[in-house]
């Protein structure tokens, strides 16, 4: 009974029909409470609708049910971010991701982008913090339009449930939103910061500095014969542990590793000019 329930959620999955999907994993569950894989088809369907809280809810139920399940912290993961509980979010990408180099799945790729994601968002939230205490016009003005995007969101919400929007609708309109908003914040930050004080600017480390494996700044890099670059400390600790590289899942040993002098050297020029990146 729950198998062929699971199944039906999985063509309407398949199909995009989200809402109909979740209504099939839910009767699942109220057949078979004890499979974490039913749990995790409704997070990922409840993820589809934005639903983050319910998304969030049935991550940590498969969790509970399996401690090692990749996607249960993946999801989870995604619903923390999206309500902005950063840090918990980033140290579930985390888990996900280290599972993932566990059992050599093929989603490591994917989940490390997310880990950098997630970081990246916590680095965030502290520079955020970190400016509006320095400037309290700014805090105010910030928060001003955390409000409004707020009630923006709970609108589209609203004429989602009058279904005057569909999920697609609901969707794209969410992610505008954001997208206007994150575009008004750098605006408001690049208006308020002074060129005489470097600390009233926003500050950000570039993506080409952070290691695919640790996500850490990158000290001393070293290029693969794929011609992906890591922190030469994290990929020989991978390296022990798997014997694969991380990207293409081939052969890979220590002594094919060739360090990366151009970025070894703009990675230390750029911590030279900001030493708070050190921390990040």
């Amino acid at each position: 009974m729950a198998f062929a329930l699971k199944e039906q959620g999985n063509e309407y999955f398949k199909a995009g029909q989200y809402k109909e999907a979740e209504d099939f994993y839910g009767q699942a569950i109220s057949v078979r409470s004890n499979d974490p894989k039913l749990f995790q088809n409704r997070a990922l369907s409840r993820i589809r609708l934005s639903d983050w809280e319910g998304a969030k809810q049935d991550s940590r139920k498969a969790i509970e049910l399996d401690h090692e399940s990749m996607k249960a912290h993946y999801y989870l993961a995604q619903a923390l971010l999206n309500l902005r509980h950063v840090g918990e979010a980033h140290k579930e990408a985390q888990r996900a991701y280290t599972i993932c180099l566990a059992t050599k799945d093929s989603s490591a790729e994917v989940v490390g982008q997310f880990v950098l994601r997630a970081k990246q968002a916590v680095w965030q939230a502290k520079e955020t913090a970190r400016l509006r205490e320095m400037n309290d016009t700014l805090a105010t003005v910030e928060t001003m339009l955390d409000q409004q995007l707020e009630r923006d969101l709970a609108d589209v919400e609203q004429r989602f449930e009058w279904k005057e929007i569909g999920e697609m609708g609901r969707g794209e309109e969410v992610e505008q939103l954001h997208t206007e908003a994150n575009e008004r914040r750098r605006n408001i930050r690049a208006a308020f910061a002074r060129s005489d004080n470097p600390d009233t600017q926003e500050r950000v480390v570039p993506d080409w500095m952070i290691d695919p494996i640790t996500f850490e700044v990158m000290h001393d890099p070293v290029i693969t014969p794929s011609g992906v670059s890591y922190e030469r400390v994290g990929l020989l600790q991978h390296l022990k542990q798997s014997g694969l590289d991380p990207l293409t899942r081939e052969k890979l040993t220590g002594n094919m590793l060739v360090s990366n002098v151009g970025l070894k050297n703009a990675c230390s020029e750029f911590l030279e000019k900001n030493g708070w990146a050190v921390d990040w």
